[in-house]
């Protein structure tokens, strides 16, 4: 979808008048006998600026009476009646007309989602179609689907500053770690526990915003990654036996590109009596959680406060991590000098450990390396780096974005296996997986070196599957 400034009001599609001209609801809002309630897609939000007005005022009018823990089916007696008598105040005040009584089940959810999720974003995150919700401002919002869809939804708060409130709220109980959000820490990213991340700036930005992205494959397999396209059966059966045979990985690719979900994927062939760590800046992968990984010891970094005290990085998690014995380490991504910490892990017994790196190629990998390595004050000179990645980096596995023309596709495009450094200074690589001319995908193109097809074969791999997947043109250049 081509985009132009300012932009031209979204085509009236379907989906468009569901979030910008809401049906009303029934004066009605229940949870099931299990506590849930109804599905968000029957839940479109407030558009009243009254009303958005009203859910903050009944928050923070119930805020001593609704407990953290409480269910659904607790609360939502207490939030009706609130929004009950909130209501019939504005009624008999004339600032609301009496039909507004229609919008009690409305307002009553907004309420709950507003004390209990993220307010008027909750939806968004319930919905297995959002990728990602983009706020510039209260009124400014953007909501882009999985088939690359890209349309305007309504306002998410009454005004700016209720906007900064909204988000200084998240921050301090969305997740794991309560969050600064304020002039003096205007940045934050926020791992929620309920399944996605929300990055938010304010100060720095002519108005505050919000960037929301779900996590749409949580508990995902390598068999889930055939049948979304992302890898063949080739490709899954490769790196399956390369994650049992206990490879170490860094998977590759640009923003969004599907890294954290290919990871979590490679994860789930490790073996369950394996003890794991995981460390992320903000907990993304959620190994932790699953039932697949019964011992998984589960780290997230910490920001400093506004005083600049209590921050602790990844970097200082690697090594504190080092110490609660576990059998692999798994970095969510390598932005800073942690990626040196996280080579001498694998190096030095920790071997089958993975994590993700952001880089537009695969070879461009070992730029990002060297660039990391040095600005974190690294004394090693460039190539005793590509010594250390090429004796401990057995793989680098390359994912991609694109579109098949209906929707969003990510699929895995390369795989390198990394060698020691041989006539030149960088890592010598043998490309074993190439792009296909016409689809772009990851096809076999040469046979790995005896010492990682030997360990691929103890795992199970047939390498049988390699000379059926190559290509005709690279089999003769061999």
């Amino acid at each position: 979808m081509t985009l132009h400034w300012p932009p031209a009001p979204p085509k009236p599609s379907a989906r468009y008048r569901q979030l910008d001209h809401p049906e009303p609801l029934a004066d009605e809002v229940r949870a099931d006998g299990a506590g849930h309630l109804p599905p968000e897609s029957s839940r479109p939000g407030l558009s009243d600026p009254r009303l958005i007005d009203g859910v903050a005022e009944i928050t923070e009018m119930l805020a001593a009476r609704l407990d953290d823990g409480a269910s659904p089916g607790e609360v939502m007696p207490v939030i009706r009646e609130a929004a009950r008598a909130w209501l019939e105040r504005q009624v008999r005040a004339g600032l609301l007309p009496a039909s507004a009584g229609g919008e009690l089940g409305q307002l009553a959810r907004a309420v709950h989602d507003q004390r209990y999720g993220l307010g008027p974003l909750t939806a968004y995150l319930n919905d297995p179609q959002v990728e990602n919700v983009d706020v510039n401002g209260c009124d400014q919002v953007w909501i882009t689907y999985a088939t690359g869809e890209r349309v305007a939804g309504p306002p998410v708060a009454a005004s700016d500053d209720a906007l900064v409130a909204m988000i200084r709220t998240w921050a301090a109980r969305g997740g794991q770690t309560a969050r600064d959000f304020s002039a003096a820490a205007p940045l934050v990213n926020l791992a929620l526990t309920v399944g996605g991340r929300l990055t938010a700036t304010m100060s720095v930005t002519p108005r505050p915003c919000v960037s929301l992205r779900r996590h749409g494959q949580m508990d995902v397999t390598l068999r889930r990654l055939t049948e979304l396209r992302t890898i063949d059966a080739t490709l899954a059966a490769f790196l399956a036996a390369a994650v049992q045979s206990r490879c170490n990985i860094i998977v590759t690719g640009g923003a969004n590109a599907g890294k954290t979900t290919l990871l979590r994927a490679l994860a789930s062939e490790i073996p369950p009596g394996e003890r794991v760590a995981t460390l992320e800046s903000e907990y993304e992968l959620y190994l932790h959680e699953l039932a697949q990984h019964p011992d998984v010891i589960a780290f997230e970094a910490r920001e400093a406060n506004s005083e600049g005290a209590g921050g602790i990085s990844l970097h200082d998690l690697i090594a504190h991590a080092l110490r609660h014995n576990p059998r692999r380490i798994i970095v969510g991504e390598v932005r800073r000098d942690e990626i040196m910490p996280m080579l001498e892990a694998m190096n030095s017994g920790q071997d089958g450990s993975m994590c993700t790196l952001h880089a537009n190629s695969p070879t461009e990998a070992f730029d990002r390396i060297l660039i990391l390595g040095l600005r974190g004050g690294l004394a090693l000179a460039e190539r005793a780096i590509h010594v250390l990645v090429g004796m401990t980096v057995d793989l680098i596995v390359h994912v991609r974005r694109g579109y098949d023309g209906a929707r969003t596709v990510r699929y895995v495009t390369e795989i390198l296996e990394v060698m020691p450094p041989g006539d030149t200074e960088r890592p010598a690589v043998n490309r074993l997986f190439l792009p296909d001319p016409q689809t772009g995908r990851a096809t076999a193109a040469h046979t790995p070196s005896t010492g990682l097809l030997d360990k691929l074969i103890a795992a199970g791999f047939d390498p049988g599957l390699l000379d059926q997947r190559r290509p005709q043109q690279w089999l003769w250049s061999r």
